[in-house]
C-alpha cells in the first residue's frame, strides 16, 4: 500500500504540472477526471474536523488551490465568483450546511441497542458535517465557474469519451484476467471478490470502489459520445459512433444489469429525439427521483414488479435486489422516526436487533442520506442534483441552449436513477450538474459572446482543443462566426444631425 499513499498524496504536483501547461479548463478536466479513475480506493488520511483525504476530496482540494492561485489564460469565460448567482443553488446550498448543523444539535441523545451503545453527537460533528459538506461541493463549484459555456461542455464530453475508452482497455482485462489490477499495483482488493464474479465470469472495477461505479461511468461516456456524435460533422461523427459501440460493448461485457438497462434506455433517446425531448425527459426522470422517498413511504413504487422482472432474468440478481428492499424498508422506517434532520452519522441511521448487531446495510444513497440528514440533507443534495434538468426544460428556448447541455441533462439523470439503488455519486456526478447550472446562468447573450471571442491559449492547449473539440471550426453548430467587419460605403454611412436635418 505504500505505493498508493504516494500516489495520493503525489496528486497535488499532478494537478500543478496540469495547470502549468494547459488552461484552467483542460486541467480542471484531466485532474479530476484521471484522479477518481486512477487514484487507489479505501486509502484516506484522517484529519481532525476535515473530511479524510481519499481519491475524491484530494483532487477536489488540489484543484480548488490551483484554481484560487491561477489565472485565465487571456479571456476565458468563467463564472464570477464562487457562489452561484440564482436564487434556487443558493438556497439549496444554505439548506445543506445549515442542515448541517442542526442535525448535531437535535442528536445529542445516546442510543442504546443491546451491548452497543451509540454516544450523542458534540459540537465538534457540527464542524465536521459542514466541512464534509462544503468539500463535497466542491467538484460542484469548480463545474459551475469554468465548464459553464458551451465549447467547455463539449470538452468535458470529450474528457469522459477519452478516459472511458482508455479505461475500457483495463477493464476488458479484468472482464478476461479476473479484477486483479488493483491488487497488482497497490497491493489490496477494495472491496468484496464475490461480488465481482457474475454469470460464469468477472465485473470489471479497475481502481474503483465497485464495479456498480465502473458501469454507470461506462454508461456515461456512451450518452455523452453519443451526443457528440450529433454535435459534429460527418467524418467527426462516425468516431463517436464508434466509440458508442465500442463503450456498449465493454459495458455488456461488465455485467451490471442497472447500469445497462439505464444505458439502453436513455441512448436512443439522445441519438435521436430533439434537444426539448432529451431535456423533458431527464426532467421527468429527475423529477421522480426527487420525490422517490415520498412514493416509497406512501407504497406507489411498484417494488414488486421489478423483483419479479429481475426474478425473470436471473434468480441471483433477483435475491440481491430483494435483500436491497428489506433493508431499504427498515432504513426508511427508521429516518421516518426523526423525518426533519435525520439521525446524524457514526451508524445511527442503522437498524438494530436485541444484541445491538446491526441489522442493516445501506445501499441506496437516497436512503442513506434520509436517515444520516433528514429532509434536509436529501432535498440540499437532492435538489442540486435533479432540479438542474427540470429547470433546463424551461428555459431550453429562452437561453438557446445546445446538445452539450441536453446531454448533459440526460447523463445526469441516468446517474440519479442509479442513486436509488446503489450510492454511485462521484465527483464527477457533482461537475455534471455544477456545469449545468453555470450553464443556466449564463443565458443566451452571454454565450453569444463566449463564441465570438477567441481567447489565446498554450500549444498545448490547443492542440487538445483542435483534436477533440475545435472551437473556431464551420463543423462545429455551436460556433457562431462573427460577421466580418466592413467599411461602410457612402450610402451606407448612417448620416450625421447635420445631414438628417438637411435632408428634412
Amino acid at each position: 500500500m505504500t505505493f498508493g499513499y504516494i500516489v495520493l498524496y503525489g496528486w497535488p504536483v499532478v494537478v500543478a504540472i496540469l495547470f502549468k501547461l494547459y488552461d484552467r479548463r483542460v486541467a480542471l478536466l484531466a485532474a479530476m477526471i484521471a484522479g477518481y479513475l486512477l487514484l487507489p480506493t479505501r486509502l484516506f488520511f484522517d484529519l481532525p474536523a476535515l473530511p479524510p483525504l481519499n481519491k475524491e476530496t484530494m483532487p477536489s482540494l488540489a484543484v480548488l488551490a490551483a484554481v484560487l492561485i491561477t489565472r485565465p489564460s487571456g479571456p476565458i469565460h468563467e463564472r464570477p465568483g464562487w457562489v452561484p448567482e440564482a436564487m434556487m443553488p443558493k438556497v439549496l446550498l444554505g439548506i445543506l450546511v445549515v442542515g448541517a448543523f442542526l442535525t448535531v444539535f437535535t442528536n445529542g441523545d445516546p442510543l442504546i441497542y443491546g451491548d452497543t451503545f451509540l454516544p450523542p453527537l458534540r459540537p465538534y460533528d457540527a464542524l465536521s458535517s459542514i466541512m464534509e459538506a462544503l468539500v463535497m461541493l466542491i467538484p460542484f463549484l469548480l463545474a459551475r465557474k469554468l465548464l459553464a459555456a458551451p465549447e467547455a461542455q463539449k470538452m468535458f464530453l470529450a474528457a469522459l469519451i477519452i478516459s472511458a475508452l482508455v479505461y475500457s482497455l483495463l477493464a476488458l482485462y479484468e472482464v478476461r484476467m479476473s479484477p486483479q489490477l488493483n491488487n497488482m499495483v497497490y497491493g489490496f482488493f477494495p472491496h468484496a471478490w464475490d461480488q465481482h464474479v457474475r454469470g460464469g465470469g468477472f465485473r470489471p472495477l479497475v481502481f474503483l470502489r465497485h464495479g456498480l461505479w465502473l458501469a454507470i461511468f461506462f454508461s456515461a461516456a456512451i450518452l455523452a459520445a453519443a451526443g457528440l456524435a450529433r454535435v459534429y460533422n460527418k467524418g467527426k461523427a462516425w468516431n463517436y459512433r464508434l466509440a458508442v459501440m465500442w463503450l456498449l460493448f465493454t459495458l455488456v461485457l461488465s455485467k451490471a444489469l442497472g447500469a445497462l438497462a439505464i444505458t439502453l434506455l436513455l441512448l436512443p433517446i439522445v441519438m435521436m429525439y430533439p434537444m426539448r425531448i432529451q431535456v423533458m425527459i431527464a426532467a421527468i426522470v429527475s423529477g421522480a427521483v426527487l420525490i422517490y422517498p415520498m412514493l416509497r413511504s406512501a407504497g406507489l413504487v411498484p417494488v414488486n414488479t421489478v423483483l419479479n422482472w429481475a426474478l425473470s432474468i436471473s434468480a441471483e440478481r433477483a435475491q440481491s435486489f430483494g435483500f436491497r428492499l428489506q433493508n431499504e424498508d427498515v432504513l426508511l422506517g427508521k429516518a421516518l422516526e426523526r423525518p426533519l434532520l435525520g439521525w446524524g452519522g457514526w451508524g445511527r441511521n442503522h437498524g438494530y436487533n436485541l444484541e445491538g448487531l446491526a441489522t442493516t446495510v445501506v445501499d441506496g444513497y437516497w436512503v442513506g442520506v434520509l436517515g444520516v440528514g433528514g429532509w434536509a440533507k436529501y432535498i440540499g443534495e437532492f435538489g442540486l442534483l435533479c432540479l438542474p434538468a427540470i429547470f433546463l426544460f424551461f428555459l431550453i428556448k429562452r437561453y438557446k441552449v445546445g446538445m452539450e447541455t441536453s446531454v448533459l441533462a440526460v447523463i445526469l439523470a441516468g446517474n440519479v436513477v442509479d442513486l436509488i439503488p446503489n450510492a454511485t455519486i462521484t465527483p464527477i456526478t457533482w461537475m455534471v450538474a455544477g456545469a449545468i447550472w453555470g450553464r443556466m446562468e449564463m443565458g443566451a447573450q452571454e454565450v453569444a459572446v463566449t463564441q465570438a471571442d477567441d481567447a489565446p491559449r498554450t500549444k498545448r492547449t490547443q492542440a487538445v482543443l483542435t483534436r477533440f473539440g475545435p472551437k473556431n471550426s464551420s463543423a462545429d453548430p455551436g460556433y457562431s462566426r462573427p460577421p466580418p467587419k466592413r467599411e461602410a460605403t457612402p450610402s451606407q454611412a448612417p448620416l450625421s444631425r447635420a445631414h438628417r436635418d438637411k435632408d428634412r
